[in-house]
């Protein structure tokens, strides 16, 4: 069970960062490893000049140490959020874009 579950994330990041190719952005996928530091985003990507930070998930609820990276992000005047579903994301980019617009 817990190989299918990493399939299932492991598919779902792959969509999300191919989506973000296919708009434009920079897209920086953080790998967990020794190296580094707990509760970062899983993407970090610029976007016309924005910077976001995505935790993305599939089932599990956010860590207490991810919500308080998210809010350090968003404090510094960047986007970040949980992503739940390709829609989701979607949604942020065209709202952020007519923002920005």
């Amino acid at each position: 069970m817990v190989k299918r579950k990493t399939t299932l994330e492991s598919a779902f990041q792959t969509k999300v960062i191919n989506y973000l190719h296919n708009i434009g952005a920079y897209v920086i996928k953080i790998h967990v490893s020794s190296y580094q530091l707990e509760g970062e985003p899983d993407i970090i990507c610029c976007y016309k000049g924005r910077f976001y930070a995505f935790e993305l998930k599939q089932g599990a609820k956010l860590s207490e140490l991810q919500k308080i990276k998210l809010n350090l992000i968003r404090e510094s005047g960047g986007v970040a959020m949980e992503i739940r579903n390709l829609e989701q994301l979607k949604e942020v980019f065209n709202d952020n874009i007519q923002e920005i617009q």
